[in-house]
Order: C-alpha cells, then structure tokens, then sequence
C-alpha cells in the first residue's frame, strides 16, 4: 500500500511540472490577444482631432494670411471655412478652365504633444468625385511647406509640425463640364497613420466645390 502511494504521489507531481512548462505559453498568447483587440477598440473610439488639426484662414491660431480665395468673389473670401471635422471649402467659379493650381488650399497641423507612440503621422489625401453629378474637377492634391517648397503625395508631420493643402482644378473638355450653371462637390479624405496603425478609421472628408457656370457660383 506503501509503495502504491508514494507512486501516485510522484506521478501527480510529474503531472503538475507538465502543466505548469504548458500553462505560461498559453496565456501569453491570451495575453497577446487582448491587447491587439484593446488597439483597434481605441482606435475604432477615436478621433482624428486628438492628431491633426486642418485650419482655414479664419480659424488659423497663428493668424496665417495667402490662403487660396474664391475665385470670381467679390470681394474676395477666403475658399476655405471652419476648421476641423467642419472644414469645408468653396473654390468658386471655374466655367471651361484649364488646369489651374491652388495653392494653400487650406493647412493641416499635428497636435503637440501627440499620443504616445503616434509619432511621426503620415497624412495622405484621396480624391473622390461629387457622388451626384460624377463629375470630378480635382486632379490634384499636394501637400507642401508654407513656403510652397518640398510638394508631394504624403505629408510626414512629427509633434507641431504644419503643412498646406494645394488643389488643381481643371472643367475641361466641354463635354464632361459644358459650363451650364451646375455645383460640383467633390471631396478631399485625408487620412492619418502612424507607426503601427495603418487603417482608415482616423479621416477628415473635406467637401470642396466648385462652379462650372457664369459667376462666382453658391
């Protein structure tokens, strides 16, 4: 009976020695889990506001001037207004215009201090034709310097940094823009990443108009 005990005893204890080398790999893995499902439940309850900032010359904190008017206004208004989620931006009459360039559109800035970990943010900007008319009169976005240096597809802005958005415009041929007295209002996504987010969750969509008609339009 002895004998019989002590080898229940060593087998129990060769049984709980293999639990516990199995145990820890399982709940790393858990562990591991949870915080992936933690980041895309924060990001998914974030907001691009707690990263960049987009300011039209009204709203602009350090009281910037030379952004892009109107055209046609008279007198002449800034094209962008609000700030923020509200930026909207009105570019005016373009009736059979070539290609024409915007520059400083309006500016985008990120916030200082930015969140752990959210540094350098990549900025990137997707047109998308007026979902009513199908027309789209944007053929371009650039970001660049406030001196209009450095333009290019993507802004790369670290902690406080400030860029401008440059549009091109063009309502040529007729037969796509016949400039009969029609509003266009495609838009500007510009969507934030940053080092180990790479999703679309963190967007401004900016509506931007434009004319095809006689005038300075709505």
């Amino acid at each position: 009976m002895t004998l019989l005990v002590t080898r229940l005893l060593a087998a129990g204890a060769c049984l709980a020695a293999t639990l516990t080398l199995v145990l820890p790999a399982i709940r790393s893995d858990a562990r591991f889990n949870s915080v992936t499902t933690n980041k895309n439940q924060t990001v998914a309850a974030d907001s691009p506001n707690n990263y960049l900032r987009l300011y039209s010359q009204e709203t602009d904190p350090a009281g910037l001037t030379g952004y892009a008017t109107k055209r046609l206004s008279s007198p002449l208004v800034p094209a962008a207004t609000g700030a923020d989620l509200a930026l909207a931006v009105a570019l005016g009459g373009f009736k059979n215009q070539n290609t024409t360039s915007i520059t400083r559109v309006f500016t985008l800035q990120a916030l200082n201090p930015l969140p752990p970990g959210a540094s350098p943010l990549t900025v990137t900007a997707v047109l998308a034709a007026d979902p009513v008319t199908e027309r789209q009169p944007l053929t371009g976005a650039s970001f660049s310097a406030l001196d209009g240096s450095g333009a290019g597809p993507t802004a790369t802005l670290t902690a406080g940094a400030k860029r401008q958005l440059n549009l091109t415009v063009r309502t040529q041929p007729n037969n796509v823009f016949p400039g009969n007295n029609v509003l266009h209002t495609p838009t500007v996504t510009l969507q934030v990443t940053y080092p180990g987010y790479t999703g679309t969750f963190l967007s401004f969509v900016v509506p931007v108009s434009v004319w095809d008609g006689n005038g300075v339009g709505p």
